[in-house]
């Protein structure tokens, strides 16, 4: 199905890795060795450190558009940065008065944020050696730090559990963001900047809107630790757990959308590089995936008409949902439930139930197709019925299949329905009780129908009312009968009535752009009975009395 982009195949672990033109850049922590692969011919070398032995990924850090990296020494007295090009170390850096717990190098290079073991974040400039401020200061050790991608904001986080906001903008130093209730272990800046992601111990993903510093989410995507992190497109965050089980939730949303991804293999640590996935696996093979890959492959299902292995396939990918494909793939769906439905009100249901047979295997679809089909079937039995003029037991079944609404039988019986309510309304003014009650005879069977034929009985004065507002177009006074008798939708006009709503609609725009503010609030007043719009004629109006305001400001003025 999707092959990998290359494939690295080495002796070593990568804990932690970085991608720099298409060269791999890798350290094991095991054997406390730095590695570095060609993913073009899968060609490696080594350099060992003198390092502490710790599973910590914050006692070193790679750089990510660089070939630098840097770690802790073994005395936890110094950071040492290494040029892997040249092979060499260019330059180690002390901090005053305490150990080094934690270290960060920047995206571009050129500075290393440094977490003491006496609670103090500081920041340095890699190649000048000086510091360039103390960031934050924390109760306890700093446990991790970061750097955004536009320099502008530097998170940290303490065995205190505080978690700290530096904005270079606004700041002289951290502020305050929240205590975890448990440890955070890893952070992540979108590429972007404007928003922060954060992995605890307890399986909890946060994300922070940097500039508000307001938690947006704060999610349980597992329960055991999320070692890392990174963002997708959209809301979609990809997230590693210590089981080395790889998922996917939308933020937005809150909700886990894969639990497993590439569930073949379990990993030790990932990264999302423009728009591919690299991933390193417990088997000490580090493989990359285009993330176009899995969009070619899904419209190939397209085009080649297999429309349940492309639904599958993306039901196992559903980071593909954001896709201009997946809404395309969901209007033809759309699409064949109409074309279906046209089908089988035009006397063609088995065409129309073989064209819809190819979703039934479709885990989102087969609940829905299941209902129609079921709904299909019921037309024959319906016809049936109206044909032997059994109304009274074919019309209470459109209750529960509205599909038959769409018939003609249907509608006929309906337009019937519709006349005979005036000619009985006539007669029941001409004191003929008992002829209008012969006319309705057949119409009294029906249990819909009762109340309606009821109303005409009881308030045929309201029925003239009624058709005299449809033909003057008197909104107010037909919403108003409208919500007291339900006669009023069998009326004829009374759909042609309703459908006004979006006509005035569009007029209340139209007015509002070409500053006729008269006509927009006789428009909005117009617009204010019908239900679906009253909210929106609510707020409109509020803006043309702004405007309206700022009019009468501005001629003052002049």
């Amino acid at each position: 199905m999707i092959e990998p982009t290359f494939q690295i195949d080495c002796e070593y672990n990568a804990d932690i890795f970085n991608l720099f033109q298409n060269t791999i850049f890798a350290f094991d922590f095991m054997e406390s060795i730095y590695w570095i692969s060609d993913t073009l011919n899968n060609s490696s070398k080594k350099i060992n450190i003198d390092i502490i032995k710790s599973q910590s990924t914050h006692k070193i850090s790679l750089c990510r558009s660089m070939p630098l990296f840097a770690y802790i020494d073994r005395t936890e007295n110094s950071v040492l940065i290494v040029d892997t090009q040249q092979s060499k170390i260019i330059r180690m850096l002390k901090i005053q008065d305490s150990k080094i717990e934690s270290i960060s190098i920047s995206d571009d290079g050129s500075s290393i944020l440094i977490g003491g073991k006496n609670g103090v974040l500081s920041n340095w400039d890699i190649y000048s050696g000086k510091i360039l401020g103390i960031i934050t200061r924390h109760k306890d050790f700093v446990l991790l730090s970061k750097e955004s991608p536009n320099k502008r904001f530097i998170i940290s986080v303490g065995y205190d559990r505080r978690v700290m906001l530096f904005d270079k903008n606004k700041d002289r130093i951290g502020s305050f963001v929240f205590a975890s209730t448990s440890a955070i272990k890893c952070v992540r800046f979108f590429n972007d900047s404007k928003f922060l992601a954060l992995g605890d111990i307890s399986g909890y993903i946060y994300v922070i809107d940097t500039n508000t510093r307001i938690i947006l989410c704060k999610f349980q995507a597992a329960y055991v630790q999320i070692l890392d992190i990174h963002h997708y497109k959209d809301s979609y965050l990809f997230f590693l757990n210590s089981n080395g089980v790889l998922g996917v939730i939308d933020f937005n949303q809150k909700e886990k959308i894969l639990d497993n991804f590439l569930p073949q293999n379990k990993y030790k640590s990932f990264i999302i590089n423009n728009n591919m996935i690299i991933l390193s696996s417990v088997e000490n093979t580090i493989r990359a995936y285009n993330f176009d890959d899995f969009m070619n492959y899904c419209v190939s299902l397209i085009d080649s008409n297999e429309i349940a292995n492309a639904y599958q396939f993306i039901d196992e990918n559903k980071f593909l949902q954001s896709e201009n494909f997946y809404l395309q793939l969901e209007a033809r769906f759309e699409v064949d439930l109409l074309e279906a439905k046209a089908l089988a009100c035009s006397n063609n249901q088995a065409k129309a139930i073989e064209n819809l047979q190819k979703y039934l295997s479709i885990a989102t679809k087969s609940s829905i197709i299941s209902n129609i089909i079921s709904n299909i079937k019921g037309i024959e039995e319906f016809e049936s019925l109206m044909s032997m003029n059994m109304e009274a037991r074919a019309i209470p079944l459109v209750q529960k299949n509205p599909l038959l609404k769409n018939l003609k039988s249907y509608i006929d019986f309906n337009n019937r329905f519709s006349k005979v309510i005036i000619l009985a309304k006539e007669l029941i003014k001409k004191g003929k009780k008992d002829d209008a009650n012969t006319l309705m005879m057949i119409y009294k069977k029906i249990p819909t129908n009762m109340q309606v034929i009821q109303e005409i009985f009881l308030y045929p004065h309201k029925v003239d009312e009624a058709i005299k507002a449809i033909e003057e177009k008197n909104y107010k006074v037909y919403f108003k009968l409208k919500q007291e008798y339900k006669f009023i939708t069998y009326l004829q006009d009374s759909k042609e009535i309703e459908d006004d709503a979006q006509m005035y609609y569009f007029k209340c725009l139209d007015s509002l752009y070409s500053i006729n503010l008269a006509e927009c609030r006789e428009n909005i007043t117009i617009l204010k009975n019908f239900k679906e719009y009253k909210y929106f004629a609510t707020n409109l109006e509020i803006k043309v009395d702004e405007v309206d305001n700022l009019i009468q400001k501005i001629n003052t003025i002049d």
